[in-house]
């Protein structure tokens, strides 16, 4: 099999992806006794990616139609076990999703948007990974995988078994059940891939956990219903 063994590349491709996955995002940049989130962007990986026919395997499929239902189903899977309501997919969100995503995949630089700069104001999670070699179910499943950590009777900042809230960011975000929409997109570059994901209204609120009941939100997204 050209280029050496496929399994073990993906497993150090899955980490690699897991560790630069780091879009978790507070609903607010800071909070009282805390610093500011910075908006520097994370050291990735620079070489050139081979392509998925060197290591004997197929191209990920793509598709906004498959995008759109795997996330859906995933974020809503989860929802359900938690006890929260589904989520709807919201247009609006998907396409400013996707115009970030894009910017990435043209910059290389992979880092949260900066809030002004979104035209709905929302919640973001973020994923980066080699181009075309994991499917969307990776993709999500990076966000899935902090639940190990997660503290269920937990408040922001304090919901991480490991001390730090960032570590599960992804994962409440995708929980939080005063969140209704959510909107994701896929930017590829040359060698790597950007997911991103807008929620709305914005989860992981300082001092209120996922699973806190809360008041529904005055206006979705799209300005609709």
């Amino acid at each position: 099999m050209a280029g050496g063994s496929p399994n073990l590349f993906l497993r150090a491709g899955l980490w690699a992806a897991l560790l630069i996955a780091t879009g978790a995002q507070a609903a607010s940049d800071s909070a009282p006794g805390s610093k500011a989130v910075t908006a520097a962007p994370v050291n990735v990986p620079t070489g050139v990616v081979m392509p998925a026919a060197y290591y004997g395997m197929e191209e990920a499929p793509r598709g906004e139609p498959l995008l759109r239902a795997v996330m859906i189903d995933a974020h809503n899977g989860e929802r359900a076990l938690v006890g929260v309501p589904p989520l709807e997919w919201d247009e609006a969100l998907a396409v400013d999703a996707a115009r970030y995503a894009a910017d990435m995949a043209q910059s290389g630089a992979f880092r949260h948007s900066p809030r002004g700069s979104r035209a709905i104001p929302s919640g973001e999670n973020l994923w980066m990974g080699p181009r075309r070699l994991y499917g969307y179910g990776v993709m999500v499943g990076a966000f899935l995988d902090e639940k190990k950590l997660f503290r269920t009777e937990g408040k922001l900042p304090d919901l991480s078994t490991s001390g730090r809230w960032q570590d599960v960011g992804h994962y409440t975000q995708m929980i939080w059940r005063g969140t209704r929409k959510v909107g994701c997109a896929l930017g590829e570059g040359a060698n790597y891939e950007y997911l991103v994901c807008r929620y709305f209204p914005a989860g992981n609120a300082f001092g209120k956990g996922p699973l806190d009941e809360e008041a529904a939100p005055v206006e979705l997204a799209s300005g609709g219903q």
